[in-house]
């Protein structure tokens, strides 16, 4: 798939995940324009990011 904001495909995306992991929303303004763009995509790729377990956990206190 392929954002159309960022001019970027999704795998083109998730490679700048892998190296600098930041949560979904971070993902999105960081390594997309879609939130000042069209974000017709976002949707589908929160969903794959999530897939392929690109979004990092959040640590809990012991």
């Amino acid at each position: 798939m392929f954002c159309l904001c960022s001019n970027k495909s999704f795998d083109e995306i998730f490679e700048l995940q892998q190296r600098h992991p930041v949560s979904t929303e971070e993902m999105i303004a960081k390594y997309t324009d879609c939130l000042v763009g069209c974000g017709s995509c976002i949707s589908a790729l929160k969903a794959e990011a999530e897939f392929r377990e690109l979004i990092p956990q959040p640590v809990t206190a012991l």
